[in-house]
């Protein structure tokens, strides 16, 4: 047996099964060598984020093993299947060489900018409040999508919220500004032709023969949801297979819908940047589940799963002989939980799985850049404050750092907890289904808990807020050198998958 073989359990889907490296036997007899090992500072269970293949996280593990002994403690390592890190690599590259995601963001920076930047030099015919240089625009955002700049060519400084909120702008019409938009159209080959030629890629060779709209060519690239399909070119029309003509102001409408949306986040405060403001809203509203909003769920589900009744479930047989033995009097000092990214959602679910089986054990719990949400993370804090979440600390970055953290180089420059919170997470509404929620709080960003006045109200919020703020040394925004068990200088999401916590007595 490896050394490694007495620190890893590893699932797939929540279960041990035929495809798994470990069996349900493992999880008796690593704890029960843990049990003997007898390390002064107990047991430490690592659960490892969504961003980490079974290959990287046994690597990890190979790293952090003689890390946690040093520490004194007995570690455990939950290494569970994701595949979000390909899904969106994959995903990244192809919607680099889209050239209507191109156009759509290029078309919508402009006409934010143009609407909401009182210092704009950029010059616009067909009904605007600046005149601004759009050729300049277009021409550095080729370069920045074609990795000719290191940064998007639009800028804080360019669109603000007090800019946007001294301008009253929260209720632009739809129709005007889209008039407004197509008119400036004719200034644009570049977008008409990109446009066109997804119109042409989705008209049958029967309509193509006639209908083509302003070119004979068809994209090569078609990746908009049919949903953005069918509102920017026409659905089929009905009692037919027959498909209208292209119509330039119901794509300058859909234009005028994401402007609006990104400028009502500015006014509510509720962006992320410019550059990554609008992807989001364009990535939303045109690309649907694209980059990886039904993987990220299917994690979520599968440390959830991992508690279940099925005799293979993971976790269920981890508490479950924790349980038996200390009923049989062998008991740690205490049990040290570790998550990273969405292995923080993993412990949230482990605590409650622990208090219904009327564990004893004292519980340390550590986040490390946690992409749990408040909503998730209140209903813990609630429930556990008082008892198993006592030992509570937080390693994250702050939001100068997190800001800084590019996870998608190109299609997006901010970390992947902006990412998250922008494009992946969301709720289940009363009808059902689910909702995605644009620029849903996490509790491992800084941002919701500095702007008050936008987030202070929320409930969930508030509890976290008033459970992080009780004890100081419950967060250590890096860069951090508070001293042992406070010290982080993490610069990327990924740092922390290697951050061995090193001040396991000191919580």
């Amino acid at each position: 047996m490896s050394v490694i073989g007495n620190h890893v359990w590893h699932s797939q889907n929540g279960l041990f099964n035929t495809n798994t490296d470990s069996e349900i036997g493992d999880v008796a007899r690593i704890l029960n060598l843990a049990h003997d090992t007898d390390s002064e500072n107990g047991l430490l269970l690592q659960f490892h984020g969504g961003l980490v293949d079974k290959t990287s996280a046994l690597s990890v593990a190979t790293k952090l093993i003689p890390e946690y002994i040093s520490a004194k403690t007995y570690p455990v390592f939950f290494v569970w299947e994701s595949g979000l890190k390909e899904t969106l690599i994959n995903n990244r590259a192809e919607l680099a060489q889209d050239p209507a995601f191109r156009e759509l963001v290029k078309k919508v920076t402009e006409w934010v900018i143009k609407k909401s930047s009182p210092t704009s030099n950029i010059a616009l015919k067909g009904g605007g409040d600046k005149l601004i240089n759009v050729y300049q625009l277009r021409s550095e955002f080729d370069n920045w999508f074609d990795q000719r700049r290191d940064t998007p060519p639009v800028s804080e400084t360019d669109i603000q919220s007090s800019q946007v909120k001294t301008k009253g702008l929260s209720n632009l019409s739809v129709d005007q500004l889209a008039y407004d938009i197509e008119i400036g159209l004719n200034d644009d080959p570049g977008f008409r032709k990109a446009m066109a030629e997804a119109y042409n890629a989705t008209l049958t060779p029967t309509e193509f023969a006639t209908k083509s709209a302003g070119t004979h060519k068809k994209a090569n690239v078609l990746l908009l949801s049919e949903t953005s399909q069918n509102e920017l070119f026409g659905s089929r029309l009905p009692g037919t297979q027959t498909k209208g003509l292209l119509s330039w102001i119901a794509v300058a409408r859909f234009v005028a819908k994401l402007v609006i949306a990104v400028i009502k986040r500015y006014h509510n405060g509720r962006d992320h940047g410019p550059y990554c403001t609008v992807v989001e809203e364009v990535l939303h509203a045109a690309y649907g589940n694209l980059l990886g909003a039904g993987i990220w769920n299917q994690m979520k589900k599968d440390t959830e799963d991992s508690f279940g009744t099925l005799p293979g479930c993971c976790a269920t047989a981890v508490v479950k002989y924790l349980k038996q033995l200390e009923d049989s009097g062998k008991t740690f000092s205490k049990i040290t939980l570790v998550g990273h990214s969405t292995g923080a959602i993993y412990v949230c679910n482990f605590l409650d799985a622990v208090a219904a089986a009327d564990l004893k054990t004292k519980i340390n719990v550590v986040f490390l850049a946690p992409a749990v949400t408040y909503d998730r993370f209140a209903k813990t804090v609630t429930a556990h404050q008082g008892s198993l979440l006592k030992s509570f600390r937080m390693f994250a970055m702050n939001d100068e750092r997190e800001s800084a953290d590019q996870m998608l180089s190109i299609i997006y420059n901010r970390s992947l907890l902006y990412f998250v919170s922008g494009l992946l997470e969301g709720q289940v509404p009363a009808t059902g289904g689910w909702q995605s929620v644009v620029d849903m709080p996490l509790v491992g960003m800084e941002r919701f808990l500095n702007h008050t006045a936008v987030f202070g109200t929320d409930p969930a919020v508030k509890i976290v807020t008033a459970f992080l703020a009780a004890d100081p040394s419950r967060i250590a925004w890096s860069p951090s050198s508070r001293g042992p068990g406070l010290n982080t200088n993490a610069s990327h999401h990924g740092d922390f998958g290697l951050f061995a916590f090193k001040g396991v007595e000191k919580i």
